[in-house]
Parts: C-alpha cells; structure tokens; sequence
C-alpha cells in the first residue's frame, strides 16, 4: 500500500499572448471634460459612435506580445493498494485552480474562449480561469485477476485445455470523474463598438445579482440569463472571463482481458472493452451568448447542444505477445 499527498504549484511569466493593435482607441471619461454620457463614471472607457479605427484602411491587426501570466496549484492524493489474489486499485483525487489571461492561442487550447484578448489597451482585463481548468479531478482504477487455474485458489489441479481455458482472465474497470470546464457570458455583437470582432463583448451583471443562485443547471438552460444585462452602450461588460462553470463528466470503462500461453515466451490475449459502459450523457459548453441587441434573452442563452464524450463503444481486440 502507497499513499501519496503533493502539491503541484507553476507561475509563469512572458507568455505569449495575441491581441488586435488596430481597436478603436477609447474616451476615458471624465466628468470634467464632459466627454462621456450621463451616467458614466470617471475612468469608464468609452467608444463613441462612429469612431474609426487607428488604420481606418485596415481590419483587425493581430499582434503578439510577451505578457500573459499564468498561475497553477494543485493539491492531490494518490492511494495505490495491491491485494494478494491478483486484485490491485489505484485512486487519485486533485483540487487545482489556473488562471491565465491568455490560455487559447489554439483551437484545441480554446474550449470556448477567444483566440484574442477583449482590450488590448488593459490585457490583465482577461485575467481569470483558464479555458482548461478544472477544479476537481477523480479517478479510480482496480483490475482482478480472477482465481481460476493452475496455482490458483480455485481449479488449482486442471491441467490441458480445461487450464487453458478458465485461466488468464482478468477484469478491469477505470472510473474518472471531473468538474466543469470554465466559459464566459458574452454577446454576439460588438456593443462596445470597439472594433473587436475576434472576442466578444461581455455582459454585465443585472443589478443586485451574482453568481450565488444562478446556476439552473439543466441542459436546456444551465444557466439564469435573466441575470445578465447589456452594459451601457459603447462600454465594457463588468462580467469577467471564465466566470461560469459548464457541466462536469462521469465515465465508467470496463474491460475483459483472456491471456492464454501458447509456447515458451508467447502468449495471445484477447480483449473486450466498453467504453462508456453506463452510456452516461456528458454535455458540452453552454451557448455563452445571454442577449439581443435589444437586452431580451438570446434563444439559445445557457443552452447545451453537445455533447463533451462519445456514446457507449465495444472494441474487441486481440494481441500477439512474444
């Protein structure tokens, strides 16, 4: 028997991270200058209307910078046991947390996000969960060797073809559990009319809710966009990225294993395996886009149209080992 206790913790600096350098430039507001609508606070970025571009001949520039920053830790326990008969199990459980402001440079790293920062002008705005984070993680793996056959508990003295065939036989099962992958409450406009087409806008928070409550957690609508409003136009959403959590997965995998000994140094072992055995679903990403253009709800705000694994599979095999 081993256990395990660890901790895992990495910061990483001067990360490459990729934004668009041809945004429109904002107003800072100011209520000295008077150079913003009512209601907004100093300091509030804002994109009057008509503003052009820097390079009005231009559409988006990408652009690469050495700033991204990103932060792990993670602490796990790993208990690993074997029995006398043949019966061995491992489990592993690990609770961890990145952040990043550039974790989705790829298609296979993005899960959701932008492949851009919103503002280029204030990167660390993007600051929050990376795409990939996962905070809880399970797993558990156990394999028997059933006791059939020579010097084994039962059958002990077959010998010829009844030992070759109740011998060699083994079970298996895998079971790996995790928390949901993070996304981000956007729009599908460009309401700050910042020029950004390559990351949504964000949402803001209706006023007087938070993230306490707003879970529905249903495939047709995991989450409550009734608590999200448009900012004030020409603005940035105060929602941050990553800020919601998508459904989490269960997957059970059982196998079959029959090793039979054909001469000295070579064996031949047939496998069946089921993948998904429970045929459990495991969702996607919710749709990310809450709302109209107008404010109302969005027809697909916080729905779920995929799914994150395949259905039950049977794979049968067999493997030649000399």
């Amino acid at each position: 028997t081993s256990l395990r206790l660890a901790y895992n913790g990495s910061h990483g600096y001067h990360d490459i991270l990729r934004a668009d350098a041809n945004t429109v430039i904002p107003t800072i507001c100011s209520r000295a200058a008077a150079n913003c609508p009512a209601g907004l606070v100093d300091g509030t970025k804002y994109f009057p209307a008509g503003t052009l571009r820097p390079n009005p001949q231009l559409n988006s520039i990408n652009q690469y910078f050495t700033s991204a920053v990103n932060r792990y830790n993670a602490a796990s326990i790993d208990l690993n046991r074997r029995f006398r008969g043949g019966m061995a199990f491992r489990t592993n459980y690990t609770f961890s947390k990145s952040m990043d402001n550039a974790s989705s440079l790829t298609g296979q790293q993005a899960i959701g996000n932008p492949p851009v920062v919103l503002d280029p002008h204030d990167r660390m705005r993007d600051y929050g969960l990376s795409a990939f984070d996962v905070r809880h993680r399970f797993s558990f793996s156990g394999s028997y060797e059933l006791p059939f056959g020579n010097g084994k508990r039962f059958l002990k003295d077959a010998g010829g073809t009844v030992n070759q065939a109740v011998s060699g036989w083994q079970l298996n099962i895998i079971n790996s559990l995790r928390s949901g992958f993070p996304f981000t409450p956007a729009l599908g406009f460009n309401w700050s009319r910042d020029g950004n087409t390559s990351a949504p806008d964000r949402v803001s928070f209706t006023p007087g809710r938070t993230l306490h409550g707003i879970y529905l957690r249903r495939p047709e609508q995991w989450v409550d966009p009734t608590a999200f409003v448009l900012p004030p136009a020409g603005t940035y959403g105060n929602a941050g990225r990553n800020i919601l959590i998508g459904p989490g997965s269960a997957m059970v995998d059982v196998s079959v294993f029959k090793t039979t000994r054909l001469t000295e140094g070579r064996n031949l072992q047939l496998r069946a395996e089921i993948f998904n055995v429970l045929n459990h679903t495991n969702f996607g990403i919710p749709s990310p886009i809450m709302l109209t253009n107008t404010g109302a709800t969005a027809a697909a705000a916080g729905v779920i149209t995929s799914t994150a694994t395949t259905s039950r599979q049977i794979q049968l095999g067999a493997k030649l080992n000399f």
